[in-house]
Protein backbone atom coordinates (compact mmCIF):
# COMPACT_ATOMS: atom_id res chain seq x y z
CA UNK A 1 0.00 0.00 0.00
CA UNK A 2 1.50 3.34 -1.03
CA UNK A 3 0.21 6.66 0.25
CA UNK A 4 1.18 10.08 -1.03
CA UNK A 5 2.64 12.59 1.40
CA UNK A 6 0.40 15.42 2.60
CA UNK A 7 1.49 19.02 3.34
CA UNK A 8 1.73 19.85 7.03
CA UNK A 9 -0.68 22.44 8.47
CA UNK A 10 1.23 22.22 11.77
CA UNK A 11 4.72 22.68 10.32
CA UNK A 12 5.58 25.57 12.64
CA UNK A 13 4.65 23.68 15.82
CA UNK A 14 6.74 21.10 17.69
CA UNK A 15 5.93 17.49 16.86
CA UNK A 16 6.54 14.85 19.53
CA UNK A 17 7.21 11.30 18.33
CA UNK A 18 7.76 8.60 20.93
CA UNK A 19 9.94 5.58 20.27
CA UNK A 20 11.56 7.38 17.35
CA UNK A 21 15.18 6.25 17.23
CA UNK A 22 14.36 3.47 14.76
CA UNK A 23 11.51 1.53 13.17
CA UNK A 24 8.08 3.08 12.74
CA UNK A 25 8.89 6.07 14.93
CA UNK A 26 11.96 7.03 12.93
CA UNK A 27 10.11 6.52 9.64
CA UNK A 28 7.47 8.97 10.93
CA UNK A 29 10.17 11.49 11.85
CA UNK A 30 11.82 11.13 8.46
CA UNK A 31 8.52 11.54 6.61
CA UNK A 32 7.51 14.66 8.55
CA UNK A 33 10.98 16.19 8.17
CA UNK A 34 10.84 15.70 4.43
CA UNK A 35 7.34 17.21 4.35
CA UNK A 36 8.44 20.44 6.03
CA UNK A 37 8.21 19.96 9.80
CA UNK A 38 10.49 22.52 11.43
CA UNK A 39 10.78 21.09 14.95
CA UNK A 40 10.77 17.42 15.91
CA UNK A 41 11.07 16.12 19.47
CA UNK A 42 12.05 12.45 19.54
CA UNK A 43 12.11 10.05 22.48
CA UNK A 44 13.72 6.64 22.87
CA UNK A 45 15.66 4.68 25.48
CA UNK A 46 19.03 4.52 23.71
CA UNK A 47 20.98 7.77 23.54
CA UNK A 48 23.37 6.56 20.83
CA UNK A 49 20.56 5.49 18.53
CA UNK A 50 18.78 8.77 19.16
CA UNK A 51 21.93 10.69 18.24
CA UNK A 52 22.28 8.67 15.04
CA UNK A 53 18.62 9.31 14.16
CA UNK A 54 19.09 13.04 14.71
CA UNK A 55 22.19 13.09 12.51
CA UNK A 56 20.33 11.35 9.68
CA UNK A 57 17.40 13.76 9.88
CA UNK A 58 19.60 16.85 9.91
CA UNK A 59 21.47 15.54 6.87
CA UNK A 60 18.21 15.38 4.92
CA UNK A 61 16.33 18.52 5.98
CA UNK A 62 16.72 21.93 7.57
CA UNK A 63 14.92 21.71 10.90
CA UNK A 64 15.34 21.59 14.68
CA UNK A 65 15.59 18.12 16.18
CA UNK A 66 15.59 17.60 19.94
CA UNK A 67 16.20 14.12 21.31
CA UNK A 68 15.15 13.10 24.81
CA UNK A 69 16.22 9.82 26.40
CA UNK A 70 13.05 8.39 27.91
CA UNK A 71 12.16 4.89 29.01
CA UNK A 72 8.38 4.98 28.79
CA UNK A 73 8.12 2.17 31.30
CA UNK A 74 9.48 4.49 34.00
CA UNK A 75 7.35 7.18 35.67
CA UNK A 76 10.44 9.24 36.53
CA UNK A 77 11.51 9.33 32.87
CA UNK A 78 8.06 10.49 31.81
CA UNK A 79 8.04 13.23 34.44
CA UNK A 80 11.46 14.36 33.20
CA UNK A 81 10.11 14.41 29.63
CA UNK A 82 7.17 16.59 30.64
CA UNK A 83 9.52 19.00 32.42
CA UNK A 84 11.67 19.24 29.29
CA UNK A 85 8.60 20.01 27.17
CA UNK A 86 8.06 23.11 29.30
CA UNK A 87 11.35 24.37 27.87
CA UNK A 88 11.29 22.94 24.33
CA UNK A 89 7.64 23.74 23.69
CA UNK A 90 4.52 21.63 24.01
CA UNK A 91 3.69 19.72 20.84
CA UNK A 92 1.02 20.76 18.40
CA UNK A 93 1.13 17.20 17.08
CA UNK A 94 1.93 13.86 18.71
CA UNK A 95 2.59 10.41 17.31
CA UNK A 96 2.30 8.00 20.25
CA UNK A 97 4.29 5.08 18.94
CA UNK A 98 5.75 3.47 22.09
CA UNK A 99 4.36 0.06 22.95
CA UNK A 100 5.98 -3.13 24.20
CA UNK A 101 5.14 -6.62 23.00
CA UNK A 102 6.34 -9.04 25.70
CA UNK A 103 6.47 -11.88 23.16
CA UNK A 104 9.74 -10.42 21.87
CA UNK A 105 11.26 -10.73 25.35
CA UNK A 106 10.05 -14.10 26.64
CA UNK A 107 8.11 -15.64 23.75
CA UNK A 108 4.40 -16.45 23.42
CA UNK A 109 2.63 -17.06 26.72
CA UNK A 110 -0.99 -17.97 27.25
CA UNK A 111 -2.86 -16.09 29.94
CA UNK A 112 -2.57 -18.81 32.58
CA UNK A 113 1.23 -18.68 32.30
CA UNK A 114 1.62 -14.95 32.93
CA UNK A 115 3.07 -13.69 36.18
CA UNK A 116 1.82 -10.63 38.04
CA UNK A 117 5.08 -8.83 37.26
CA UNK A 118 4.77 -9.50 33.51
CA UNK A 119 1.18 -8.27 33.48
CA UNK A 120 2.01 -5.17 35.50
CA UNK A 121 5.02 -4.25 33.33
CA UNK A 122 3.10 -4.47 30.05
CA UNK A 123 0.00 -2.67 31.33
CA UNK A 124 2.10 0.07 32.91
CA UNK A 125 3.99 0.86 29.69
CA UNK A 126 1.24 0.30 27.14
CA UNK A 127 -1.75 1.70 29.01
CA UNK A 128 -0.99 3.60 32.22
CA UNK A 129 1.95 5.61 30.93
CA UNK A 130 0.39 6.20 27.51
CA UNK A 131 -2.64 7.76 29.19
CA UNK A 132 -0.38 9.73 31.56
CA UNK A 133 1.59 11.26 28.69
CA UNK A 134 -1.56 11.98 26.70
CA UNK A 135 -3.20 13.67 29.67
CA UNK A 136 -0.31 16.14 29.96
CA UNK A 137 -0.20 16.84 26.23
CA UNK A 138 -3.97 17.29 26.08
CA UNK A 139 -3.83 19.85 28.87
CA UNK A 140 -1.59 22.01 26.65
CA UNK A 141 -3.63 21.35 23.51
CA UNK A 142 -6.80 22.32 25.36
CA UNK A 143 -5.27 25.68 26.22
CA UNK A 144 -3.97 26.14 22.64
CA UNK A 145 -7.39 25.06 21.33
CA UNK A 146 -5.70 22.90 18.72
CA UNK A 147 -3.86 19.63 18.49
CA UNK A 148 -3.35 16.54 16.38
CA UNK A 149 -2.70 13.06 17.76
CA UNK A 150 -2.09 9.70 16.12
CA UNK A 151 -2.03 6.60 18.31
CA UNK A 152 -0.15 3.69 16.74
CA UNK A 153 -2.15 0.55 17.36
CA UNK A 154 -2.33 -2.84 15.66
CA UNK A 155 -4.80 -5.06 13.87
CA UNK A 156 -3.51 -8.03 15.84
CA UNK A 157 -5.74 -7.62 18.90
CA UNK A 158 -8.89 -8.19 16.80
CA UNK A 159 -7.74 -11.74 16.16
CA UNK A 160 -6.73 -12.47 19.75
CA UNK A 161 -3.33 -13.66 18.59
CA UNK A 162 -2.48 -16.65 20.81
CA UNK A 163 0.35 -16.03 23.26
CA UNK A 164 0.11 -12.24 22.96
CA UNK A 165 -2.72 -11.40 25.36
CA UNK A 166 -0.86 -8.50 26.97
CA UNK A 167 -0.07 -6.91 23.60
CA UNK A 168 -3.66 -7.49 22.46
CA UNK A 169 -4.93 -5.83 25.63
CA UNK A 170 -2.68 -2.79 25.28
CA UNK A 171 -3.53 -2.13 21.65
CA UNK A 172 -7.26 -2.71 22.08
CA UNK A 173 -7.30 -0.11 24.87
CA UNK A 174 -6.31 2.56 22.34
CA UNK A 175 -9.77 2.37 20.77
CA UNK A 176 -11.43 3.61 23.95
CA UNK A 177 -8.66 6.12 24.55
CA UNK A 178 -9.03 7.60 21.08
CA UNK A 179 -12.81 7.80 21.40
CA UNK A 180 -12.52 9.53 24.78
CA UNK A 181 -10.09 12.12 23.42
CA UNK A 182 -12.41 12.91 20.53
CA UNK A 183 -15.53 13.20 22.70
CA UNK A 184 -13.83 15.28 25.40
CA UNK A 185 -11.52 17.50 23.33
CA UNK A 186 -12.94 17.59 19.82
CA UNK A 187 -14.66 20.83 20.79
CA UNK A 188 -11.22 22.29 21.47
CA UNK A 189 -10.19 21.50 17.88
CA UNK A 190 -8.12 18.52 18.99
CA UNK A 191 -7.99 15.64 16.51
CA UNK A 192 -7.16 12.09 17.56
CA UNK A 193 -6.91 9.06 15.29
CA UNK A 194 -5.92 5.42 15.62
CA UNK A 195 -3.61 3.84 13.05
CA UNK A 196 -3.68 0.04 12.97
CA UNK A 197 -0.87 -1.60 11.00
CA UNK A 198 -1.15 -5.20 10.00
CA UNK A 199 2.01 -7.27 9.68
CA UNK A 200 4.93 -4.84 9.66
CA UNK A 201 7.82 -5.87 7.44
CA UNK A 202 10.92 -5.33 9.57
CA UNK A 203 13.74 -7.29 11.15
CA UNK A 204 11.81 -8.13 14.29
CA UNK A 205 8.77 -9.55 12.52
CA UNK A 206 11.03 -11.38 10.08
CA UNK A 207 12.08 -13.64 12.97
CA UNK A 208 8.43 -14.26 13.84
CA UNK A 209 7.54 -14.98 10.20
CA UNK A 210 10.26 -17.57 10.00
CA UNK A 211 8.71 -19.42 12.95
CA UNK A 212 5.07 -19.01 11.85
CA UNK A 213 4.06 -20.18 8.34
CA UNK A 214 0.74 -18.27 8.53
CA UNK A 215 2.58 -14.99 9.09
CA UNK A 216 5.03 -15.79 6.33
CA UNK A 217 2.15 -15.91 3.85
CA UNK A 218 0.88 -12.42 4.71
CA UNK A 219 1.84 -9.50 2.49
CA UNK A 220 2.48 -6.94 5.21
CA UNK A 221 3.29 -3.21 5.10
CA UNK A 222 6.54 -1.29 5.38
CA UNK A 223 7.43 1.18 8.12
CA UNK A 224 7.37 3.97 5.53
CA UNK A 225 3.82 3.00 4.50
CA UNK A 226 2.81 3.40 8.13
CA UNK A 227 4.62 6.74 8.43
CA UNK A 228 2.85 8.16 5.40
CA UNK A 229 -0.49 6.98 6.78
CA UNK A 230 0.30 8.69 10.11
CA UNK A 231 1.10 11.91 8.26
CA UNK A 232 -2.16 11.68 6.36
CA UNK A 233 -4.11 11.36 9.61
CA UNK A 234 -2.25 14.25 11.22
CA UNK A 235 -3.32 16.44 8.31
CA UNK A 236 -7.06 15.80 8.73
CA UNK A 237 -8.61 19.22 9.28
CA UNK A 238 -12.34 18.58 9.04
CA UNK A 239 -13.97 17.88 12.42
CA UNK A 240 -16.34 15.51 10.68
CA UNK A 241 -13.28 13.34 10.01
CA UNK A 242 -12.09 13.32 13.62
CA UNK A 243 -11.58 9.99 15.40
CA UNK A 244 -10.65 7.84 12.43
CA UNK A 245 -9.45 4.26 12.74
CA UNK A 246 -7.26 3.49 9.76
CA UNK A 247 -6.14 -0.04 8.98
CA UNK A 248 -3.06 -0.36 6.83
Amino acid sequence: MTLQAEPLPFADQPVLITGASAGIGFACAQTLARAGARHLILTARNSERLAAAKERLLAEADLQVDTLVCDHSQRADLDALLTQLDTLGWPGALIANVGVNPVHEYGPKKLHSLSFEQIQAAVTTNITHTVYLLAAVLKAMRVQRSGRIVLVGSQGWRHGIPGQALYNLGKSSLVGLKNSVVSEYGGNNVFCHLLNPGLVLNERTERLRQKNPQLAEQKGVTEMDIALAAQRLLCVGDLAGNGQEMDI
